[in-house]
């Protein structure tokens, strides 16, 4: 299997921040091993939808889905060194996050 670096913009996550609902987007990069780039982005976005911070802290209206964009794979040589489960979410609000 090969291993990828993603990089997966969110958009349009309702999510309670602070207390209060809010409409935030998020980056966030996930390690995946695949057996093509394809593969790693199905695996990337699938670990993103099992991530309890998401999972469980999503309040958007059916019709109001949230998304998820891959906007880079890049296959990498090894994981030495590399934080691999949940790296984290860097999140943004504003207009932008819609």
């Amino acid at each position: 299997m090969k291993k990828y670096k993603v990089f997966v913009h969110g958009q349009n996550f309702v999510l309670n921040l602070n207390g209060k609902a809010e409409k935030v987007g998020f980056y966030t990069t996930r390690f995946v091993e695949a057996k093509d780039d394809r593969a790693a982005e199905e695996n990337a976005i699938s670990t993103l939808r099992n991530d309890p911070t998401l999972r469980e802290g999503v309040l958007n209206e059916k019709s109001d889905a949230p998304m998820m964009f891959v906007e880079e794979i890049a296959e990498v040589d090894s994981f030495d060194g590399l934080t691999l489960s949940g790296t984290g979410f860097s999140f943004y609000t504003g207009e932008e996050a819609e």
